[in-house]
């Protein structure tokens, strides 16, 4: 299986069950219907099931009334209460029940598993395989549990009878059929590239990318693109609050933030590895919280960047003292390769604490030389880690035979010779996934990701 974007194959006209007629639910079917398939959507609610059959959406959503009455007038389009009839006539059941939250923030799973119960008899005496499609927005194992049930109702094992597949949407109200027809990718969870080769099928006309991934990655996907349109209306927000307080026009500031594209909006920064550091983000994020505390200003998610970033620091001193190794080599002290800055570089914070609770240590950096180190960068290291003269070796090949943990702090070349040449009896702790596929004899641990493993 692979997470690279592949283009999707043709099928012919297929029938597809469709449950829960809300929103989503309305929007897939008419789309999938209008791509050629035959659809009957499933619904609990009486007046859904009337609308649909009569081409009418209970809900306002430009151009998807018309569809509606289109796909329903050619024939393409029906909705009953009956689960039996629909899933006995189809080949592919899509979920698109809600999921709310309940008061404790936990999803309720109450429609889904019920509907994958009511599929499951079904199919206990429907012959060949059946594809069950989870497009309700999951938390990540529920895929597993949603098979668990069909499993146990139906009889049958999973792979032999049926397969469950995840498919999240990424509609907005108010452009839905646009969104669906051009989305930014395709996801499909499956346990195989096989698994999803009728479920790719589906999507063969649409012009984005589509990514096969294990279940487990399609279900945090959604939540993964969910959460950072949270966090970006915040973000956008909290520094309306200060440039009003500034007497500053916001929105002319974030248009052009907006232009930025090489950093702002773009990939740079959005993969999970170590802290921030360096003489400018640390610095310039005390400075705007200091006129945020001035000017009386509220501002709870600016003020809680440095606090999560000092976790991810102590994160990677934990997976370190786990391992119960003692002597340390680590490749890297700098706030980032390509620069000797170690002005709050975590790296070396990292490095103090390692000090300070007794471990042995030893840094290879070849960007840095401690008796060169000049103005701040010199007194900060002073400050931080006094002994680094002693710490830091220009013999890489000595620290990787002396080291019985090797921690990966930043990029360097020689972060690729550590995992090439880190022997069975270490281990490695990688804070900043210096390889994509790793390849290494050791006991391997990524800060917050499961390797992959090299081909």
């Amino acid at each position: 299986m692979s997470a690279s974007p592949t283009a999707p194959t043709s099928t012919s006209g297929r029938v597809i069950a469709l449950f829960g007629l809300g929103y989503v639910g309305s929007v897939s079917a008419c789309c999938l219907a209008r791509a050629g398939h035959r659809v009957i959507g499933v619904e609990i609610v009486p007046q859904k099931v009337e609308a649909i059959n009569r081409g009418e959406i209970t809900f306002v959503e430009p151009g998807l009334g018309e569809l509606a009455r289109d796909m329903v007038a050619a024939g393409r389009l029906s909705a009953t209460a009956d689960v039996a009839a629909a899933v006995d006539a189809a080949d592919t059941s899509f979920i698109c029940v809600g999921t709310p939250g309940q008061p404790s923030g936990a999803p309720d799973y109450s429609r889904l598993y019920q509907v994958c119960k009511s599929i499951g008899r079904v199919l206990a005496n429907k012959p060949g395989t059946h594809d069950v499609v989870i497009r309700s927005t999951i938390l990540p194992g529920t895929a597993e549990q949603c098979a668990l049930i069909v499993s146990e109702t139906s009889g049958k094992r999973e792979g032999e009878g049926f397969r469950v597949l995840v498919n999240p949407e990424f509609l907005r109200e108010g452009t839905a059929l646009a969104d669906y027809q051009s989305p930014p990718f395709t996801v499909i969870g499956a346990e195989s590239e096989a698994d999803a080769a009728a479920l790719r099928a589906l999507y063969a006309e649409l012009p984005a990318a589509l990514f096969v991934v294990p279940r487990r990655e399609a279900e945090i996907i959604k939540y993964s693109c969910n959460l950072f349109h949270a966090v970006k209306v915040v973000f956008g927000n909290e520094i309306g609050r200060l440039c009003k307080a500034a007497g500053i026009d916001s929105h002319r500031v974030m248009d052009i933030f907006c232009h930025d594209e090489k950093l702002n909006l773009s990939r740079y920064y959005l993969k999970p590895g170590y802290a921030y550091g360096g003489s400018c983000l640390p610095k310039d994020l005390r400075a705007i919280l200091g006129y945020g505390r001035q000017q009386v200003l509220d501002l709870p998610m600016l003020n809680s960047i440095d606090e999560s970033n000092w976790q991810q620091i102590e994160q990677g001193f934990r997976l370190i003292a786990e391992r119960q190794r003692r002597k340390i080599g680590m490749v890297g002290l700098s706030f980032k390769s390509s620069t000797d800055d170690l002005r709050e570089s975590p790296l070396v914070l990292l490095a103090q604490m390692l000090v300070e609770n007794g471990f042995e240590l030893r840094i290879f950096d070849p960007n840095v030389v401690v008796a060169e180190l000049l103005g701040e960068n010199k007194t900060y290291v002073e400050k931080r880690l006094p002994t680094a003269d002693r710490l830091v070796t220009t013999d890489l090949a000595e620290m990787l035979a002396w080291a019985e943990c090797l921690v990966i702090g930043n990029r360097l070349p020689a972060a690729k010779t550590a995992l090439e040449q880190a022997r069975p009896d270490q281990c490695v702790i990688d804070l900043v996934r210096a390889e994509q596929n790793i390849d290494t004899r050791a006991e391997y641990h990524g800060l917050g990701w499961v390797a992959r493993p090299a081909n």
